[in-house]
């Protein structure tokens, strides 16, 4: 890294981390949860992309070298289970065009997918499913042919979602990775809060669903995001995840780990949308360079995320008084007799964002037990970070943890601010 500041910041943290995987002093413990963290390698993605196998305008190959020359270092390619382009999705054709790319563009992570459009739900919900490439052969045609309604050719209301993630959750090996997310959650819907409700049911069939992909797609669109129907983009985000107090806020206070700070191009054409990588961008930090290790980053909620782009790099993180090891999103502390927690942000400007004021955005619940934006401080162009303390922590809805999550936005005349997402740190408040 470049800016002195995080560089130092990530160093010292991650020596704490190598010579101590677990730590309890005074009341306070941290299991390390995410091995990588401090350590990994960091990679630029994009999760959400259309070829010609559906509605895309470009050739699955024209679109991974656009990816690629835009900066990808991660590519899923997720083109629609119900529709049919050149030729069908997740047919032998498909896979062939998977490992060819794989094979011409070696530095590319190139995951493959589907995104299934959830019947019995009058094409309101999509899902992004994405599988490492050990199985991707086997499971996404069955996923396909025994799921998508118009593959079967019956009506929507004939197949139920849950028997199709508890299928997968039988069929995808322990060793192997596969991982849902819920694409443009509030597009469509009738009331915001019925995208939680249905994210609560399918998780709790399938710990796969991750989340949300909180920054949707279709940027270019003269509608951010097509959100045409009963709701639109708040500063290019899902309202879902944009609203402190939302449903994503919601189903953290509320003990679930729902991971949201995932900004994808759903690429289809250049009327509608950036080329991946260019404007939205997710930044996964992963045990490995490979699809396994990012569906691993997925899991664990080891990534952020922006549009702009604004930032190189962040790093988010939590300490509490008695312990060697700091946090990071996706982690968990526990708190017994310690009540004060410290949150350091540190990071580094894009050069899109070199001379300009940079305001941060703490949003928790650990103050008062409601989700709220507890602190905002505006970074001085010269400024690479800031810390924060809350004290006499309280419980959110759950009865026994609270948790922080991170933005930074960058203020635009004229139209939407440009924000970063983190995911979220829990605190078990003993």
């Amino acid at each position: 890294m470049s800016d002195c500041y995080l560089r130092t910041l990530t160093l010292s943290l991650a020596i704490m981390a190598v010579l101590c995987g677990c730590t309890s002093k005074e009341g306070a413990e941290f299991t390390r949860t995410i091995p990588w963290a401090l350590t990994g390698d960091w990679l630029v993605g994009d999760l959400h992309t259309h070829s010609r196998f559906s509605d895309g305008v470009l050739s699955a190959g024209d679109l991974v070298e656009r990816a690629v020359l835009s900066g990808c270092q991660v590519m899923a390619l997720t083109d629609h289970s119900d529709l049919t382009g050149d030729i069908a999705t997740a047919s032998p054709e498909y896979m062939a065009a998977l490992r060819q790319l794989r094979s011409r563009y070696p530095g590319l992570v190139l995951i493959g997918g589907i995104e299934w459009n959830i019947p019995p739900y009058e094409g309101r919900e999509h899902v992004n499913l994405l599988v490492d490439p050990s199985i991707e052969s086997e499971v996404l045609p069955l996923f396909r042919q025994q799921f998508d309604s118009l593959e079967r050719g019956q009506s929507e209301d004939d197949t139920d979602p849950a028997e199709a993630l508890a299928w997968l959750s039988a069929r995808v090996p322990a060793q192997s990775r596969a991982v849902l997310f819920y694409n443009h959650p509030s597009r469509k819907v009738d009331e915001l809060d019925d995208t939680g409700v249905d994210l609560l049911r399918w998780r709790r069939v399938s710990p796969r669903m991750i989340g949300f992909e909180g920054g949707p797609g279709h940027q270019r669109s003269s509608i951010i995001g097509s959100y045409k129907k009963n709701y639109e983009t708040i500063d290019r985000w899902d309202p879902v995840v944009a609203n402190i107090g939302g449903v994503w806020d919601s189903l953290l206070a509320r003990g679930e780990d729902v991971w949201a700070a995932m900004a994808n191009s759903d690429y289809h054409n250049d009327k509608l949308d950036y080329a991946p990588c260019t404007f939205s961008r997710i930044h996964f930090q992963v045990p490995e360079s490979t699809e396994k290790g990012v569906l691993e980053a997925l899991e664990a909620g080891s990534f952020w995320a922006q549009h702009g782009p604004v930032l190189d790099d962040l790093l988010f993180a939590a300490h509490a008084d008695g312990l060697d090891l700091p946090a990071v999103p996706g982690e968990t502390i526990s708190l017994n007799a310690v009540q004060t927690v410290s949150f350091h942000l540190a990071i580094e400007r894009n050069a899109n964002a070199a001379h300009d004021p940079l305001q941060t955005e703490l949003v928790s619940n650990c103050r008062s037990g409601t989700p709220e934006l507890v602190n905002s401080r505006m970074l001085s162009p010269d400024e690479t970070g800031t810390s924060w303390e809350l004290q006499q922590l309280q419980a959110g809805a759950d009865g026994k943890s609270c948790y922080a999550r991170m933005r930074v936005r960058k203020q635009v005349d004229n139209g939407p601010d440009l924000l970063a997402y983190t995911n979220s740190i829990r605190i078990i408040i003993n």
